[in-house]
């Protein structure tokens, strides 16, 4: 029976029928199905077109995101009824479920938010798991059509072992990781001499690769044909699926970087922005525009090692190349011929507001939607990338902690206010009019009905940071800085009170500087090597990609000034950009702090030699049991135990200049050095135990 299923997305996830388009729609977005498809395509024709791996995918990405206080089973009430045996499950997952959840009936009782709390191993993440969950509640429509091809088993085994014998021991760490999943995954790893009694003669890996290839070329022929069918057939919204879609072995096409291309011929004059942008990128380089093709302005940069080997280019060259572009852009949107683009960004920041969804960016002037050829990018993701002030989350461009917003918007709507008036409120904290109604029905607990806006408090909102403010009006509302200094591009420069730059004594006399030193930079510690090491609190909006400061004299340290930018790499070739603008920091560390599997609590403990980075991380731990001098060692990164004179001796050692550590003997004098630079969380574990002994 070919019957096409009538059943949506919408019926397999009922959480969706009360979600915001505007909020799940950059996650379900996909390039062939038409918007809003979760409420009307059959589901069957949605995983035709896209695949159960990318739907399963997309799922486990909407809980975790946007889903995390609801169980697995009430996101996928399908889960419930199945009966999942955890040894039918791949590695890592199955062994990550064995020492956690322990059965398949604990995994789908649990929440995203406990599952990403249970300490799972380095090798399988939060949405590993989840999506394995996700797929067994996908792939039973999938199978439901009955004309959906299996990959042959023999081909995939055929291409790992033809992977693994190309694949040069000089590869990064991650890529062999890889290729061992597959290898086990796929069993290509197993002992073959029982398969037959006489073996058949060994095979050169160029013959192995031309079998490989040949197959792949084949299953890829057949796939084109079939999308070419299915697109011709999803022009007409016929009912039934398009037969004979291949879904197997799904290749990338690997064609020249994006900047490699030759500009396409279009009409000047039509896009003043588009042209502006592309005649400066005409003066750079090939790499250069390489460089910001694939990593400054592309939606899921690549590594910069990968970018090395795909353009055949040195390293080195790629990070000179990258310092070189991100310097030249801050110059150029400091200069008259980059004023349009400057004065476009600042004029939109004030139409935008504090929040506002992408599409409203896109639709916002009729040249973001337009490509920069030389990108291959629209203009909007690349306005989105030189914004800074505001950064991406969950679909949404903000320019304060989303969750300080969300939470100010629930206290303020507590009254059940009509819409109007709502409109007139969430005006103070920078919610423009054209975003109200978007903002509030992605805000957890907030509904529109008869015209009045409801606050269920019984719906959890994540909090915002400590020390961020709950309440509208707080003394932490970030605030224009007085006499309207702007950044380099333009945009006003914000501040917290009491966070003001210094103002000379007379305006004819300007107070001399007072270079900012490491030694007296909170968070900063010296190594018994001589390296200095900072330390990073980490929190939620860390690993969601938010800045990450440093302290001036830190950054000085490492050679950064005003107005410059330092490329580091870090453990795996991951490239970091260290920026001062308003402030030094790092536009990002979320690579860093992936790689190192770290959760909100823990400290990451970061040192700096030549241009590559070093990280160590110190998970949160419960320290009641621990004496005073014990808790302050463990803020500073030193986790053995020390007596209460050694202990002093260490800490004076290593927020000194040299190593010195007289500072041991005067309490009095250790703990207002301390405090003097910003290590107060230290000085107060100490200060009892000092007072006492002093």
């Amino acid at each position: 029976m070919n019957a096409v299923s009538p059943i949506c997305l919408t019926d397999l996830v009922p959480a969706l029928r009360w979600s915001d388009p505007a909020a799940v729609g950059p996650v379900l977005r996909h390039a062939r199905l038409i918007e809003g498809w979760w409420n009307s395509l059959p589901l069957t024709r949605v995983l035709d077109i896209a695949g159960a791996t990318w739907l399963a995918h997309s799922l486990a990405r909407l809980a975790a995101e946007q889903w995390g206080h609801l169980e697995l089973g009430e996101f996928l009430p399908t889960l419930r009824a199945e009966d999942v045996d955890l040894d039918d499950i791949a590695e890592p997952v199955r062994g990550a479920l064995l020492a956690t959840a322990g059965s398949w009936e604990r995994l789908v009782s649990a929440t995203p938010a406990a599952v990403a709390a249970w300490g799972l191993p380095e090798s399988c993440g939060p949405i590993d798991v989840i999506s394995t969950a996700t797929w067994r509640a996908v792939n039973p429509f999938a199978r439901e059509q009955g004309r959906m091809p299996a990959p042959s088993p023999a081909l995939m085994v055929e291409a790992v072992r033809t992977l693994a014998n190309w694949l040069p021991a000089s590869a990064p760490e991650h890529v062999h990781s890889a290729l061992a999943y597959l290898t086990s995954a796929t069993g290509a790893d197993a002992d073959e001499a029982d398969t037959a009694a006489e073996p058949p003669p060994p095979q050169s890996p160029a013959t192995r690769a031309i079998r490989t290839l040949r197959a792949l070329r084949a299953q890829r022929d057949e796939e084109a044909r079939a999308a070419a069918e299915a697109d011709a057939a999803a022009a007409s919204e016929p009912a039934a699926p398009a037969a004979g879609a291949a879904r197997a072995l799904r290749r990338p096409a690997f064609g020249p970087p994006k900047g490699a291309r030759g500009p396409a011929e279009r009409e000047l004059g039509r896009h003043p922005l588009v042209d502006l942008l592309e005649e400066l990128l005409r003066t750079w380089t090939e790499v250069e525009r390489t460089v910001a093709a694939e990593r400054l302005f592309a939606t899921d940069p690549i590594s910069i090692r990968l970018l090395a080997d795909q353009i055949n280019v040195d390293l080195r060259d790629i990070r000179n190349a990258q310092r070189t572009v991100e310097e030249r852009l801050l110059q150029w949107l400091s200069s008259p011929g980059g004023a349009p683009l400057t004065k476009h960004m600042r004029e939109l920041s004030e139409q935008l507001g504090a929040a506002t969804t992408v599409d409203h960016v896109i639709s916002a002037h009729p040249d973001h939607p337009v490509e920069v050829p030389s990108l291959g990018a629209p203009l909007w993701r690349v306005v989105i990338t030189l914004f800074t002030d505001r950064r991406l989350h969950n679909g949404w461009l903000v320019a304060d902690d989303p969750h300080r917003m969300r939470w100010q918007t629930r206290e303020l709507l507590g009254d059940a206010p009509s819409l109007t008036d709502a409109t007139l409120r969430l005006g103070r904290i920078g919610i423009r009019q054209q975003a109200v109604r978007a903002w509030l029905l992605s805000t957890p607990g907030v509904s529109i009905r008869d015209g009045h806006v409801l606050v269920d408090p019984t719906i959890p909102v994540e909090a915002p940071p400590p020390g961020s403010g709950g309440s509208y009006g707080s003394h932490s509302d970030p605030v224009p800085e007085a006499g309207g200094t702007t950044t380099a591009n333009g945009l006003p420069i914000r501040r917290r009170p009491g966070t003001e730059a210094p103002r000379p004594e007379h305006e004819d006399r300007p107070a001399p500087p007072e270079p900012p030193r490491v030694a007296a930079s909170a968070r900063c510690f010296r190594a018994p090597d001589g390296r200095w090491w900072h330390r990073v609190d980490v929190t939620a909006d860390h690993l969601n990609g938010a800045p990450v400061t440093v302290p001036p004299g830190y950054a000085t340290h490492l050679g950064l000034q005003p107005g410059r930018l330092l490329c580091l790499t870090a453990p795996g070739a991951d490239l970091l950009v260290l920026v001062w603008r308003d402030q030094p920091a790092f536009d990002s560390l979320r690579p860093l702090l992936r790689r190192l599997s770290v959760q909100p609590g823990d400290r990451v403990f970061i040192t700096v030699n030549g241009d590559r980075l070093d990280a160590r991380r110190l998970p949160a731990a419960d320290m009641s049991g621990h004496s005073p001098t014990g808790r302050a060692l463990h803020l500073i990164g030193y986790t053995a135990p020390a007596p209460t004179d050694e202990a002093l001796k260490i800490l004076a050692r290593r927020i000194s200049e040299d190593g010195d550590d007289s500072q041991a003997g005067d309490p009095h004098a250790l703990l207002e050095a301390l405090t003097r630079r910003g290590d107060t969380d230290i000085a107060q574990e100490l200060r009892p135990v000092l007072m006492t002994t002093s």
